[in-house]
Order: C-alpha cells, then structure tokens, then sequence
C-alpha cells in the first residue's frame, strides 16, 4: 500500500511540475502582410512577413505570450540594425540595445526579463535621432506618434521564438532592418507550488500511515 501510495504521489508531482511549465508565442495580428525586397540585416528576411503599422496599432495586438501557469524567462537577442536613424529596443521599460553611438549594440547581445501573466510582450522599438523621427512604438501599447510609417514584423521560428523586425519613421523604403531581435520564451517551473504539494503529500501519508498503524 505504502509503494503505490508513493507511486501515486510521484506521479501527480510530475503531472505538476509538466503543467506548470508551458510557455508559448503567438502573433495577434490585423491580417497586414509585406513582402520585403531589401532587408539587409538577414537575408533571409527579405519574403513576404506579418506586419502591423502605426496606424493599425493598438493595444490588443502584437506578439503574445501564452504562459499556463507561473512565470516565463523572455529572452531578447540582437540580431543586427541598418538605419540611418538613431533607433533603440527596449524591454520592461528599459533601452537595452542600441543601433549607434557609445554604447552600440553588439550582434548576439542578450537580455533576459520574466513576465508572470498571459498578454502581449513588454517590448518596444524606438527612434531618439533626428527630432523629426522621435516616437516609440510599444509590443503591448500604441506607436507613438501614432504614424503609418512606423511598423513592426513578425517571423516566426517555432511555438516559443521568433524574429521582430522594427521598420522606423523615414523614407517609407519598408525594409524591415532598422533594428531586429530575436525572441525566446521558456517557462519558469513553480518551486513553491511543488513544495506545497510536497507538504499536502506528506501530510496525506503520515494520516495513512496512522491509520494503517491502527
């Protein structure tokens, strides 16, 4: 009896921790595609990709993170920027990569943030040189100015990365290589949660054993 109590509760440990270790990216989109001819960033982006421009914008689309259950490691990578604007990527609020200047952005340079709840990404693409371009384009917000011109595209690579590619106020060339990351997701398990189930088994097999006892 006390084995296949033991098996039991092993077993609902791992149904547990399986459960609570699911984190997936969707594109919550306005059905606007592109195809980009000049991307000079990758090559390989240069086809036809989802796209959301300015004026599409609003706070009920753009890149979703599906988490059941905890918390999910967001991982932003550089891949690489070719614009004649001064332009920035941000996450949770703070500029991480830049395209130019002192403190330029190295291809392959990482942040990691955690989000703790479904909803659109805390991410955004931005301009801060020259004055006539300045604005901000939010993944869970609006584009600011609210501009056609701005844009974001969206590849994906599998159920939990993809490529963001920020296209910024200019000449309208839409070439999608004025600034791109990558993007990975990956759930964070619930420690806390398995002690708790710890506790309530234990405690289930100690009031077993008594009454086995008696």
């Amino acid at each position: 009896m006390t084995k296949n109590f033991l098996l039991i509760a092993a077993s609902a440990m791992m149904l547990s921790a399986t459960a609570a270790s699911a984190a997936t990216l969707n594109f919550v989109g306005t059905d606007q595609t592109h195809l980009v001819t000049r991307n000079d960033v990758n090559a390989g982006f240069n086809t036809t990709i989802d796209i959301i421009t300015g004026d599409q914008k609003s706070i009920g689309n753009g890149l979703f993170l599906d988490l059941t259950g905890g918390s999910a490691n967001v991982t932003y990578t550089f891949i690489g920027a070719e614009a004649g604007n001064r332009n920035y990527a941000a996450s949770a609020g703070s500029r991480d990569f830049f395209n130019r200047g002192h403190n330029a952005s190295d291809v392959g340079d990482q942040v990691t943030v955690i989000q703790d709840t479904s909803g659109l990404l805390d991410f955004a693409f931005g301009t801060y040189a020259p004055l006539r371009a300045i604005g901000e384009f939010l993944n869970n917000g609006l584009a600011n100015p609210n501009s056609p011109h701005y844009a974001m595209g969206f590849i994906q690579i599998d159920a939990d990365s993809f490529y963001v590619l920020f296209d910024d106020i200019a000449t309208g060339d839409r070439d999608f290589d004025d600034m791109a990351l990558r993007i990975d997701v990956a759930a964070i398990p619930l420690p806390a949660g398995l002690i708790l189930l710890l506790s309530a088994l234990g405690g289930a097999f100690m009031m077993r054993r008594k009454t086995d006892i008696a």
